[in-house]
């Protein structure tokens, strides 16, 4: 039997959030994926790299010229720029979500070479069979189809997931993160500089669009689904890794911690808190709930996720959570944030 689902308070799923996230594609994405990454002028020649510059270059104002250069690049046999097409049709990153031609554009990196997309396209069809048979054996109904998720505390709102994704393809997001990790920092709150503390230990990379692909668009769709969030609400995802002893001390991700009386402000926050656990083998590593004197630790390919405010919609302190020191061996999670409106700072 299927757990009640997590609910957010009425005036952000019922009103507030259908008002400000319309029913439309998802163009919006485009920011959330791209606020951390690097912003470079466009070289002038029709190369990978002018293009990857166009999509980045003045917050991207300049972004259909790169989609309109990467088609091209695509049409005269570049693997790179097919694959990339295949992010942002699975994204709906500058162009409107389209998986059937996500996929196709997959199929056609993957015959060009592209062993990104041969990956992919294995992990999403893993039978036998050339692309062109592995594209036709995907069924999206069955990858966007979520397992049952089970309620473990009121107060915080907590929900555990076992078998949210595959171990293999919690491998593949590994991979993705594998050598761009740097010393993680924390926020204090909206407004507040990001800085280094004693408080955080462990390591983290930000997904920008460049670095995404359609596994990690695929799991971010499961995570719409599972938690009843928009995409496009969801901030940049981040790999989250913990050498054994490190850790991040209990916070809250909640970010408005004071008035919201100036109209200029950021108005909204973080109301959903969810982590993939992507790798066994430590021990230990829970993430705890000290307020609730609550541990969790799914298994490899299991979720956890939480609300940061409570039922009337206010930051709920009892959200306050820790990421325990792993031992005997590393800890790998990916952390995605979701707000009560489009994510657009």
């Amino acid at each position: 039997m299927q757990a009640a689902e997590l609910s957010i308070a009425p005036t952000l799923t019922g009103t507030r959030l259908e008002a400000t996230v319309p029913s439309q594609p998802r163009i919006t994405l485009t920011s959330n994926l791209t606020s951390h990454a690097s912003r470079k002028s466009p070289k002038p020649q029709g190369t990978l790299d002018a293009a990857h510059g166009l999509l980045l270059d003045q917050g991207g104002r300049r972004a259909a010229e790169g989609v309109t250069l990467l088609e091209k690049l695509s049409d005269e046999g570049s693997s790179d720029a097919a694959n990339l097409m295949a992010t942002l049709c699975a994204s709906g990153a500058w162009t409107p979500q389209n998986w059937p031609l996500a996929l196709d554009y997959l199929q056609r990196a993957a015959e060009r070479g592209s062993r990104s997309a041969q990956g992919q396209l294995i992990l999403l069809a893993p039978g036998d069979g050339n692309w062109a048979e592995r594209r036709s054996q995907i069924d999206l109904n069955i990858l966007f189809r979520i397992p049952d998720r089970s309620p473990i505390c009121e107060s915080p709102r907590v929900r555990f997931c076992e078998g949210f994704l595959s171990p293999i393809m919690c491998d593949w997001l590994i991979q993705l993160a594998q050598n761009k990790l740097k010393p993680a920092m924390m926020v204090e709150g909206y407004g507040a500089e990001p800085s280094y503390t004693t408080n955080r230990t462990n390591s983290d990379f930000a997904f920008g669009v460049l670095d995404a692909d359609c596994i990690l668009a695929l799991v971010r769709e499961r995570i719409s689904t599972m938690v009843k969030l928009p995409v496009h609400a969801m901030e940049p995802p981040q790999m989250l890794h913990y050498a054994p002893g490190q850790e991040l001390k209990p916070h809250v991700d909640y970010l408005q911690r004071s008035d919201r009386s100036d109209p200029g402000a950021y108005q909204g926050d973080r109301i959903v808190t969810f982590l993939l656990y992507l790798n066994d083998g430590f021990e230990a590593g829970e993430t705890a709930f000290p307020r609730a004197d609550l541990k969790a630790k799914p298994a490899k390919g299991g979720a956890l996720y939480f609300a940061n405010v409570d039922s009337f919609g206010k930051p709920d302190p009892r959200s306050l959570h820790a990421g325990l020191p792993p031992v005997g061996g590393e800890k790998w999670l990916l952390s995605q944030w979701i707000h009560d409106r489009p994510y657009t700072a």
